[in-house]
Protein backbone atom coordinates (compact mmCIF):
# COMPACT_ATOMS: atom_id res chain seq x y z
CA UNK A 1 0.00 0.00 0.00
CA UNK A 2 2.76 2.15 1.65
CA UNK A 3 4.62 1.78 -2.73
CA UNK A 4 1.41 2.61 -4.47
CA UNK A 5 0.63 6.11 -2.05
CA UNK A 6 4.36 6.79 -3.05
CA UNK A 7 3.78 6.26 -6.46
CA UNK A 8 0.65 8.13 -7.09
CA UNK A 9 2.20 11.12 -5.12
CA UNK A 10 5.17 10.98 -7.32
CA UNK A 11 3.14 10.26 -10.62
CA UNK A 12 1.42 13.98 -10.15
CA UNK A 13 4.24 15.80 -8.50
CA UNK A 14 6.06 14.37 -11.99
CA UNK A 15 3.43 14.91 -14.02
CA UNK A 16 4.00 17.91 -16.42
CA UNK A 17 1.67 20.93 -16.32
CA UNK A 18 1.06 22.98 -19.15
CA UNK A 19 1.33 26.30 -19.62
CA UNK A 20 -2.12 28.37 -19.00
CA UNK A 21 -3.60 29.97 -21.93
CA UNK A 22 -3.24 33.01 -22.63
CA UNK A 23 -6.31 34.64 -21.00
CA UNK A 24 -8.99 32.78 -18.74
CA UNK A 25 -11.85 30.82 -20.92
CA UNK A 26 -9.70 30.94 -24.08
CA UNK A 27 -9.91 27.13 -23.43
CA UNK A 28 -13.54 26.69 -22.35
CA UNK A 29 -15.85 24.22 -24.76
CA UNK A 30 -18.66 25.72 -26.23
CA UNK A 31 -21.17 24.00 -23.75
CA UNK A 32 -19.59 26.04 -20.79
CA UNK A 33 -18.80 25.00 -16.91
CA UNK A 34 -20.30 22.12 -15.83
CA UNK A 35 -22.75 22.19 -12.36
CA UNK A 36 -20.04 19.53 -10.66
CA UNK A 37 -17.09 22.51 -11.08
CA UNK A 38 -16.59 22.93 -7.21
CA UNK A 39 -16.93 26.56 -6.04
CA UNK A 40 -14.11 28.55 -4.81
CA UNK A 41 -16.23 30.36 -2.12
CA UNK A 42 -16.99 26.82 -0.54
CA UNK A 43 -13.24 25.00 -0.74
CA UNK A 44 -11.20 27.84 -0.65
CA UNK A 45 -10.71 28.53 3.32
CA UNK A 46 -9.55 25.67 4.84
CA UNK A 47 -7.37 24.12 1.32
CA UNK A 48 -4.03 25.31 2.30
CA UNK A 49 -4.55 22.78 5.43
CA UNK A 50 -5.91 20.02 4.26
CA UNK A 51 -4.15 18.92 0.14
CA UNK A 52 -0.38 18.98 -0.78
CA UNK A 53 -1.68 20.94 -4.01
CA UNK A 54 -0.76 24.25 -2.13
CA UNK A 55 2.65 24.66 -0.28
CA UNK A 56 0.91 27.79 1.83
CA UNK A 57 -1.12 30.95 1.22
CA UNK A 58 -3.07 30.64 -2.05
CA UNK A 59 -1.39 33.61 -4.44
CA UNK A 60 -3.94 32.67 -7.28
CA UNK A 61 -6.14 30.78 -8.77
CA UNK A 62 -7.75 29.93 -12.59
CA UNK A 63 -10.22 27.69 -14.00
CA UNK A 64 -9.23 25.83 -16.94
CA UNK A 65 -9.58 22.82 -19.52
CA UNK A 66 -7.00 20.40 -19.97
CA UNK A 67 -6.95 17.58 -21.63
CA UNK A 68 -10.49 16.90 -21.75
CA UNK A 69 -10.61 17.82 -17.89
CA UNK A 70 -11.45 20.67 -15.95
CA UNK A 71 -8.81 21.82 -13.14
CA UNK A 72 -7.83 24.36 -11.17
CA UNK A 73 -4.86 25.97 -11.48
CA UNK A 74 -3.18 26.67 -7.97
CA UNK A 75 -0.21 29.49 -6.75
CA UNK A 76 0.87 28.94 -3.84
CA UNK A 77 3.77 30.60 -1.42
CA UNK A 78 6.06 27.79 -1.22
CA UNK A 79 9.45 28.79 0.04
CA UNK A 80 11.25 24.62 0.14
CA UNK A 81 11.66 22.67 3.10
CA UNK A 82 15.13 20.67 3.56
CA UNK A 83 15.06 17.43 4.94
CA UNK A 84 15.27 18.50 8.46
CA UNK A 85 11.85 20.38 7.64
CA UNK A 86 14.38 23.75 8.30
CA UNK A 87 12.82 26.75 5.82
CA UNK A 88 15.31 27.27 2.95
CA UNK A 89 16.35 30.24 1.68
CA UNK A 90 14.14 30.73 -1.93
CA UNK A 91 11.77 33.81 -0.71
CA UNK A 92 10.48 33.99 -4.23
CA UNK A 93 9.98 29.97 -4.99
CA UNK A 94 6.17 29.02 -5.52
CA UNK A 95 4.28 26.18 -6.28
CA UNK A 96 2.07 25.48 -9.08
CA UNK A 97 -0.61 22.82 -8.92
CA UNK A 98 -3.41 21.65 -11.60
CA UNK A 99 -5.98 19.95 -9.09
CA UNK A 100 -9.56 18.22 -10.48
CA UNK A 101 -11.97 21.05 -10.31
CA UNK A 102 -14.48 18.52 -9.43
CA UNK A 103 -13.19 16.81 -6.78
CA UNK A 104 -10.17 18.24 -5.60
CA UNK A 105 -7.31 15.57 -6.11
CA UNK A 106 -3.93 17.03 -6.94
CA UNK A 107 -3.42 16.29 -11.11
CA UNK A 108 0.25 18.05 -11.51
CA UNK A 109 2.47 20.71 -9.69
CA UNK A 110 5.78 22.21 -10.22
CA UNK A 111 7.66 24.67 -8.71
CA UNK A 112 7.37 28.80 -10.00
CA UNK A 113 8.97 31.86 -9.42
CA UNK A 114 6.53 34.19 -7.50
CA UNK A 115 5.39 38.26 -9.32
CA UNK A 116 6.20 41.13 -6.76
CA UNK A 117 2.57 40.71 -6.51
CA UNK A 118 2.22 37.12 -5.34
CA UNK A 119 5.22 37.43 -3.06
CA UNK A 120 3.62 41.27 -1.21
CA UNK A 121 2.08 40.85 2.24
CA UNK A 122 -1.77 40.84 1.58
CA UNK A 123 -4.54 41.53 4.55
CA UNK A 124 -6.59 39.91 1.75
CA UNK A 125 -6.42 36.41 1.29
CA UNK A 126 -7.70 34.25 -1.45
CA UNK A 127 -10.42 32.94 0.52
CA UNK A 128 -11.97 36.49 1.24
CA UNK A 129 -11.11 37.91 -2.45
CA UNK A 130 -13.30 34.75 -3.22
CA UNK A 131 -15.81 35.85 -0.97
CA UNK A 132 -15.85 39.93 -2.16
CA UNK A 133 -16.63 38.07 -6.04
CA UNK A 134 -20.07 38.19 -5.82
CA UNK A 135 -19.97 34.43 -6.48
CA UNK A 136 -23.28 32.68 -5.74
CA UNK A 137 -25.34 30.04 -7.33
CA UNK A 138 -25.98 29.54 -10.07
CA UNK A 139 -24.90 33.24 -11.35
CA UNK A 140 -21.66 34.41 -11.69
CA UNK A 141 -19.22 31.80 -11.61
CA UNK A 142 -15.44 32.88 -10.22
CA UNK A 143 -13.04 31.44 -12.38
CA UNK A 144 -9.53 33.86 -11.77
CA UNK A 145 -8.31 34.81 -8.60
CA UNK A 146 -4.22 36.69 -9.79
CA UNK A 147 -2.68 39.10 -7.59
CA UNK A 148 -1.38 42.18 -9.97
CA UNK A 149 0.69 45.52 -8.30
CA UNK A 150 -1.86 48.47 -9.36
CA UNK A 151 0.08 51.73 -8.59
CA UNK A 152 2.42 50.17 -6.22
CA UNK A 153 -0.50 47.93 -3.81
CA UNK A 154 -0.86 44.52 -4.26
CA UNK A 155 -4.26 43.96 -5.79
CA UNK A 156 -6.66 41.16 -6.49
CA UNK A 157 -8.20 40.43 -9.98
CA UNK A 158 -10.95 39.32 -9.70
CA UNK A 159 -13.01 37.29 -12.99
CA UNK A 160 -15.90 36.00 -13.26
CA UNK A 161 -18.17 34.21 -15.77
CA UNK A 162 -21.71 34.40 -16.40
CA UNK A 163 -22.89 30.37 -17.17
CA UNK A 164 -25.96 31.62 -19.04
CA UNK A 165 -24.24 34.18 -21.50
CA UNK A 166 -20.29 33.22 -21.38
CA UNK A 167 -19.59 36.61 -20.56
CA UNK A 168 -16.60 37.54 -18.64
CA UNK A 169 -16.74 40.20 -15.69
CA UNK A 170 -13.34 41.55 -14.40
CA UNK A 171 -13.20 43.65 -10.96
CA UNK A 172 -10.16 44.81 -8.95
CA UNK A 173 -9.71 44.34 -5.21
CA UNK A 174 -6.94 46.06 -2.94
CA UNK A 175 -4.98 42.74 -1.38
CA UNK A 176 -4.29 46.00 1.81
Amino acid sequence: MVIVVGALSFSACGASVPSPPATVGDDYPDGGIPVNVTWPSDWLEGFVGESEAAGGPIVGLRLEYVDDRWVWRIRSLDPGRDVLGESITEPDRGREALVDASTRVLVATHHVTLTDAELAAVEVSAYDAAQLSGEIYPNPRLVELELQMVDGEPTWRITTYDTETHVQSVISVSAL
